[in-house]
Formats: structure tokens, sequence, C-alpha cells
């Protein structure tokens, strides 16, 4: 089976790479799209960081594929922040730093989708182990 393309807002996003392409022409929907491929649109550079958990005022320097590299090749910045918790948290002896994995992109709601709460239990868990 193909790939898919389009996914919802309320999903957890594909991979994010260092090459933003639009949709290719003549993509014919997949039966898991989310929305028709005709009325969809690429992400935008600004939409790819924020996913990649970069502040919303994260001030990005050079060209735009310079840019979309930067972010495709990036560790996710919230991803980094709980390892290096955990990290610290291990090297300083402490077991369990109850330091949470928290994947908010939308003011007001902390997990819009279900599959975040899954995330951050299991994120919870790592951190807590023992």
């Amino acid at each position: 089976m193909r790939a898919r393309t389009i996914y919802s807002i309320d999903e957890p996003a594909a991979t994010i790479r260092g090459v933003n392409r639009p949709i290719p022409l003549g993509y014919k929907k997949h039966p898991a799209d989310a929305v028709d491929p005709g009325i969809s649109r690429p992400l935008t550079t600004i939409e790819r960081a924020r996913i990649q958990t970069f502040p919303a005022n994260y001030r990005w320097l050079g060209t735009k594929t310079a840019k979309e590299q930067m972010i495709g090749n990036a560790v996710p910045v919230k991803l980094a922040e709980f390892v290096a918790g955990c990290i610290a948290s291990y090297e300083s002896g402490t077991i369990c730093s109850r330091k949470t994995f928290q994947l908010p992109l939308r003011s007001g709601d902390e997990f819009p989708n279900p599959g975040y709460r899954e995330v951050h239990d299991v994120a919870e868990k790592v951190a807590c182990a023992g």
C-alpha cells in the first residue's frame, strides 16, 4: 500500500523531513487521508517548526532551504528537554524526577489527541522507572 500524505490536525504528524515537498500532482486520495488532496496544502516552515516543538518566537536564520533542513534534522525541542532532564536526574541520583513530557501545540488544550496522553504516560514511566 502506498504511503499517506494528508493527516488530520488531531493526529500525530508524520516525520518532519529536511525537504518540504508539496503534495505530488496526480496524488490519489489514500483511504486514511483526512481530507481530499484538492483542498489541502503543505505545511509552512513555521508550522513544521512548531510540530518539532520549537517556540513560536524562535528566530530562524538562513535561506528557506537551510531553514527547512535545520527543522528536518532537529531533535524535537521538548523531547531533548525531557531526555536531558532524565539524564540530569540520573546523574544526581534522583530515581524519579516527575518531569512530564507535554506536547501541547494549542494553548489551553493539554492533550488534544488521546495519542499524546499515551506518549506522556510512556515518557513518565521511563522517567520514573525503578
